[in-house]
C-alpha cells in the first residue's frame, strides 16, 4: 500500500502537503500519531486502525471519528494486549459502545483475501502486456491444466508461497484454535479436562494450550498442534454431553477467567499460567497475547 507518516516532528508545510494528498487519494494510507485524531476533516475514510487502546475515552472518541462522517459509515479496529482489557473496558462503559471482539484471521480468511487482491490485479493488466505471455501460458496450460496453472500464478501475485495455520487466540504459527462445546454450564475447567481425557486419553495434556472459557461458560476453546488435528478428530465422537469442532472465528470468551484449568500434571500444581494461558516454553511471560 502507499502510505505516509504524520506526527508532531514533521514540519507544518509537510503536514499540508501530506494531508492534501491524502485527501485527494494520492496515497491511501496516513499513518499517525494523535496530531491526526483531532481537527482534520478528511471525507471518506474508510477504516481507522489503533495499534493500542487509549488511555482516556475522549481520545478514543477522536481517533475513531476520522471515519464513517458525513452520513457515511465506516470500521475502527483496536489491536490490544491481554493486560489491556480494561482500557477498552472503561471506552466502552463511558463511552455507551460495545466492541465487537475478533481473533487473527485464519490461514482461510487470508488465502481468500489474496485471491481477490490477486483478481483485482489481473484485471488492472493492459491487453497489449497480455499477448506477450499468451505463448508461456499456453505451455503451462498444456503441462498443468488450466485450473492448476491460474491457480499456481494467483498464488504466486499473493505472495502464498508458504499458508501456516495459526491460532485463533495468540497467533501462534502451527496451532489450530478448537471448541469443546457443554451442554451444561461449567464451574471449573477441570470438567472440560475429565470430558477430553474421557475420549482422547492422558495424553490429551502434552497437547492442549491457552484453554479459555467461552462466554457463559458452556464450554472451552484452546489450541492443540495443527498436525494432531487429523489424529484427534478420528478419535473424538460427539456425544449429547460434548461437541468438539475446529473454531472458524475466535468465539465470545469470558472476560474474566478465574479459574486457571488443571490437567497440567507436569507443571507441579496442575494449573495453567496467567488468566488460562498455560506456562510452557511458547508463553513464558504466561500472557502473550
Amino acid at each position: 500500500q502507499d502510505a505516509q507518516s504524520l506526527h508532531g516532528d514533521i514540519p507544518q508545510k509537510q503536514r499540508e502537503i501530506t494531508l492534501k494528498g491524502f485527501r485527494n487519494g494520492a496515497f491511501e494510507v496516513l499513518i499517525a500519531t494523535n496530531v491526526a485524531a483531532r481537527g482534520l476533516d478528511i471525507p471518506e475514510v474508510d477504516l481507522v486502525v489503533q495499534c493500542s487502546p487509549p488511555k482516556d475515552v475522549d481520545s478514543y472518541i477522536h481517533r475513531s471519528g476520522r471515519t464513517g462522517r458525513a452520513g457515511r459509515t465506516g470500521i475502527c479496529i483496536c489491536f490490544y494486549q491481554r493486560r489491556e482489557e480494561d482500557l477498552l473496558r472503561q471506552v466502552e462503559h463511558k463511552a455507551g459502545i460495545t466492541f465487537k471482539r475478533i481473533g487473527v484471521p485464519s490461514a482461510t480468511e487470508i488465502i481468500k483475501a489474496s485471491s481477490n487482491d490477486a483478481r483485482k490485479f489481473l484485471d488492472s493488466v493492459p491487453p497489449s502486456a497480455v499477448d506477450y505471455f499468451r505463448q508461456s501460458a499456453q505451455e503451462l496450460i498444456e503441462e498443468k491444466g488450466a485450473i492448476d496453472a491460474l491457480a499456481a500464478a494467483l498464488a504466486h501475485i499473493s505472495g502464498a508461497s508458504s499458508i501456516q495455520q495459526r491460532s485463533l487466540l495468540n497467533s501462534t504459527a502451527g496451532f489450530v484454535t478448537m471448541v469443546l462445546q457443554c451442554s451444561i454450564e461449567m464451574r471449573t475447567m477441570s470438567y472440560a479436562w475429565r470430558g477430553l481425557k474421557e475420549q482422547l486419553g492422558e495424553e490429551v495434556d502434552a497437547k492442549v494450550s491457552a484453554m479459555r472459557f467461552l462466554k457463559g461458560k458452556m464450554g472451552v476453546c484452546f489450541d492443540i498442534p495443527f498436525d494432531e488435528l487429523s489424529r484427534i478428530q478420528e478419535q473424538w465422537q460427539d456425544t449429547r454431553r460434548w461437541q468438539l469442532s475446529v473454531a472458524k472465528e475466535l468465539p465470545e470468551l469470558e472476560e474474566h477467567p478465574h479459574e486457571a484449568g488443571q490437567g497440567f500434571s507436569r507443571f507441579g500444581s496442575g494449573r495453567q499460567g496467567d488468566n488460562g494461558f498455560r506456562r510452557n516454553n511458547r508463553f513464558k511471560n504466561g500472557n502473550q497475547g
